[in-house]
């Protein structure tokens, strides 16, 4: 009976840290699988950070609300997203709850009180080096802009792909 015992726990140990580590490949894709595609409006350029890889920064100009209190924000943000053009979005207001009728994601609150709302999880564009800097140096012309196409699944987002494209007068 205890011989029994001894082999059932590391077996289930061992079956259990692989069922958590495909929970979270699962939870980290779902997004990807099941969410909504959606083409944003965004600026880039070049943090030149050596340590976290060639990637390209988003900004998407989200700026804090004028009546901004940490302390409001404690469980999140939501970021919603409001149609500027044909088939593409900008994101428009921040809320501290979640609206009822529209597409929004959720943010972490800020560390501390910021003019813009950082969108950590969709703010970098990892790529290949070449497309990196090929896609950087397209983004510092001003009249070139970013469409990223995102999936979001339940207040939460994922990059699938950019395109840069020059600004129509």
């Amino acid at each position: 009976m205890l011989k029994t015992l001894k082999i059932k726990w590391p077996f289930v140990a061992c079956v259990l840290q692989f069922a958590l580590i495909g929970a979270m490949f699962a939870w980290a894709y779902a997004p990807i699988a099941f969410g909504v595609e959606v083409k944003v409006i965004a600026q880039g350029y070049d943090p030149k950070d050596l340590l976290a890889g060639d990637f390209v920064r988003l900004d998407y100009g989200v700026k804090s609300p004028p009546n901004f209190n940490l302390e409001d924000f404690t469980q999140g943000v939501f970021v919603c997203l409001k149609e500027a053009e044909s088939h593409l979005f900008t994101f428009d207001e921040v809320l501290p709850k979640l609206p009822k009728n529209k597409l929004c994601i959720k943010i972490k609150p800020p560390q501390y009180h910021r003019d813009f709302i950082p969108l950590v999880e969709i703010e970098k564009y990892f790529a290949p080096k070449k497309e990196a800097q090929e896609i950087q140096n397209l983004l510092t012309n001003p009249n070139n802009r970013a469409i990223v196409t995102l999936k979001i699944f339940q207040e939460k987002a994922r990059i699938i792909d950019l395109k840069v494209e020059s600004i129509k007068k």
